[in-house]
């Protein structure tokens, strides 16, 4: 069971994401959308730990995000290891202070955090899919690649369970 901190887009943004994951489910490929649960939701994790009490993170964290965080995505990326393709956030100075300082709050009340979410080592990014082939890889990158830019905000979050989807939102500004 693995659980995180993380930032939904604003709705237009969800929209969007959620339009090219029907759109890759479409064309035969799978996406979050169709993946384990089905209950996931677009979302930029800034911390992902093996055990994460919801109520003691969500006390940790407070407000979440402490602003409004300007979202942008001008490209995609793919971690080769896990075939996982996703949508990559530019990096601004909001989220990436935003995912300092959530990590570093959670740190003592994680166990097992994951090491992809420390700082210097973080890739901020919107999953697509997971366990893709590369056969499935050369037809979703140009089905995704055509719907970018994307842009709009993160402007809320909370504690996202990967294994149940149960969500617990926090205080958003």
């Amino acid at each position: 069971m693995s659980r995180g901190i993380v930032l939904w887009p604003d709705p237009h943004t969800s929209a969007a994401i959620r339009d090219l994951w029907d759109a890759m489910t479409e064309q035969g490929l799978p996406s979050l959308a169709t993946h384990t649960h089905r209950l996931h939701q677009p979302h930029c994790s800034l911390s992902v730990a093996e055990q994460l009490p919801a109520d003691d993170a969500l006390h940790a964290v407070g407000v979440l995000p402490a602003e409004r965080i300007p979202l942008l995505v001008e490209s995609a990326g793919i971690f080769p290891t896990s075939g996982a393709l996703f949508l990559a956030c530019v990096p601004n100075d909001a989220l990436l202070h935003e995912q300092r300082r959530v990590h570093t709050a959670i740190r003592p009340i994680s166990t097992r955090p994951w090491p992809y979410f420390e700082t210097g080592a973080w890739t901020p990014h919107i999953t697509l899919a997971v366990a893709l082939t590369p056969t499935q890889l050369t037809t979703a990158l140009p089905l995704v690649l055509a719907r970018l830019p994307i842009s709009g905000q993160l402007d809320h979050g909370g504690v996202e369970d990967g294994t149940t989807g149960d969500n617990w939102p926090a205080p958003s500004p």
